[in-house]
């Protein structure tokens, strides 16, 4: 059995979305077999950053592994979902660019580590068993520091089994309200769950909101010392992030602050898949922005620089369909156009100001022409659009 076929066999709740499993879910099981591979396998401690929250965790994960490879340190980073391959959630990264290891190299680790305990795995989710799979394929590597993004939340996600020495919380928003609540405050709550007793230090992107400036700062946190740090706000929210890890690396290791100032937006490489340019004529620009606030912050940065464009939207099920919508009537769309395919959500009744502009989709032939116009395209609504539009592409180019 190779890597991905055991992979694909798990319970992938990403992709079911089928969420009613944690309402009675606990970590018990999977701590169990993280004390046993503990026990079995001789594994250094690398350093250990966690990154939770609801928006701006996957760009500030990614700079702060770049920043840290770039000063000499071996830096794993684990983050989710993906864009093309599974493989990608467990990268090492190499003078600040991220390495996705090679598929015959994941299935001799697989074989070697993992079958012969095979059935000890065989009860985890996707997530799961990415999550520890990853814990020691770092180990493997000698890593000497780790960078975990959390998935859904924080208290309940298996990353919190990694106890890690530093916990970084981004942006709060509401997202996944049927399982983490439907207040900023109680997703906040459910973030902050991730600390754990070794953990020494909590970094948080100033919330901006006097609720959640209180809640985070009289949570109880035993030794964790806790720095809201205050953001420079930049034209893109890719810089804000990127300065933002800058900020965070210099407070945990004060010493690293020559270095690390030294080093600039412009030089390091942008994570993949965020206001990515897939094509340059016509300008098409994905980013995964999945939210009614994301949405609202990517859309009107593309819009400072592109006055008139053309927006695909597509969204799975479970989103706020209504309160993405409702950020999109203040831009001079050329095109709306909403992908409805299989898997995605249906968006509902469409506000008046968009009614004019807007086409509902639901194959992918029918996209072509949009990546054909005159028009730039902001590509929006979840990390599965991604591999659909650069197929697309792909096509078009060649054609």
């Amino acid at each position: 059995m190779l890597f991905l076929d055991f992979l694909h066999s798990l319970q992938n709740i990403e992709k079911t979305r089928n969420f009613n499993v944690f309402k009675n879910y606990s970590l018990d099981g999977l701590s169990e077999l993280f004390l046993y591979v503990q026990s079995k396998h001789k594994l250094k401690k690398p350093i250990r950053i966690s990154v939770v929250g609801t928006n701006g965790k996957g760009s500030t994960s990614h700079y702060l592994a770049s920043l840290l490879s770039i000063l000499g340190y071996k830096t794993g980073l684990y983050t989710s979902p993906h864009l093309l391959t599974p493989l990608e959630r467990f990268q090492i990264f190499v003078d600040g660019k991220p390495q996705v290891p090679k598929e015959e190299i994941v299935n001799s680790f697989f074989k070697n580590t993992i079958l012969p305990d095979l059935e000890k795995f065989k009860s985890l989710s996707y997530f799961e068993f990415l999550t520890i799979f990853s814990y020691l394929y770092f180990a493997k590597e000698n890593t000497d520091f780790e960078i975990w993004e959390a998935g859904l939340g924080g208290r309940l996600d298996a990353t919190k089994l990694l106890y890690a020495d530093h916990v970084i919380l981004t942006k709060i928003g509401l997202d996944h309200s049927e399982i983490l609540g439907n207040t900023k405050e109680k997703i906040c709550l459910e973030k902050l769950g991730i600390l754990t007793d070794t953990c020494r230090n909590l970094l948080v992107m100033d919330p901006e909101e006097d609720s959640l400036r209180t809640l985070i700062q009289n949570f109880p946190k035993g030794k964790t010392k806790t720095q809201i740090l205050p953001l420079e706000r930049k034209p893109t929210y890719l810089e804000t992030n990127f300065l933002f890890s800058q900020a965070a690396l210099s407070c945990l290791y004060p010493d690293l602050t020559p270095k690390l100032n030294s080093i600039t937006f412009e030089s390091v490489a942008k994570p993949r898949g965020r206001m990515e340019v897939l094509k340059n004529s016509p300008k098409i620009v994905f980013d995964p922005a999945h939210n009614p606030d994301a949405i609202a912050m990517t859309s009107a940065e593309f819009a400072k620089i592109h006055p008139t464009f053309s927006l695909l939207l597509g969204s799975l099920p479970d989103k706020d369909l209504e309160g993405i919508l409702s950020q999109l009537e203040s831009h001079p769309l050329q095109f709306l156009v909403l992908w409805e395919g299989s898997g995605f959500g249906t968006f509902p009744t469409l506000p008046e100001s968009l009614k004019s502009v807007t086409q509902r989709i639901q194959r992918e032939e029918d996209l072509s022409p949009l990546f054909q116009g005159r028009f730039p395209v902001l590509v929006l609504g979840s990390f599965r659009l991604y591999g659909i539009v650069a197929k697309l592409i792909q096509n078009t180019t060649n054609m």
